[in-house]
């Protein structure tokens, strides 16, 4: 019984260890990111405080914090997406069989 248990832990101990730092540096590039894009949109929006009430309201009713949100959102999803395929544990597209 020992000898299947070392021969599992053997196979499987290469495989936890590299789920586990990329799930590790995914996690890491993906909260740097956000706080960075939110970082950001905060100081955007920190940005607009020296504009008339006026200009914020018709800005706002154009769309364009929803525009930053919507863009800052698919910047982030994209950082992450790239994560995912840089340590393979996501894979799209075919596998060049014929």
């Amino acid at each position: 019984m020992d000898g299947i248990a070392a021969w599992l832990a053997r196979i499987s101990w290469p495989l936890v260890t590299r789920l586990m730092a990329a799930l590790g540096v995914g996690y890491v590039t993906y909260e740097g990111a956000d706080t960075a894009v939110t970082t950001v949109l905060n100081a955007a929006k920190g940005a607009f405080i020296g504009i008339g009430s006026e200009v914020v309201n018709l800005l706002a009713m154009a769309g364009f914090f929803e525009a930053m949100a919507i863009t800052s959102g698919g910047i982030v999803s994209g950082l992450a997406w790239m994560t995912l395929k840089h340590f393979a544990l996501q894979t799209t597209g075919s596998t060049g069989g014929a």
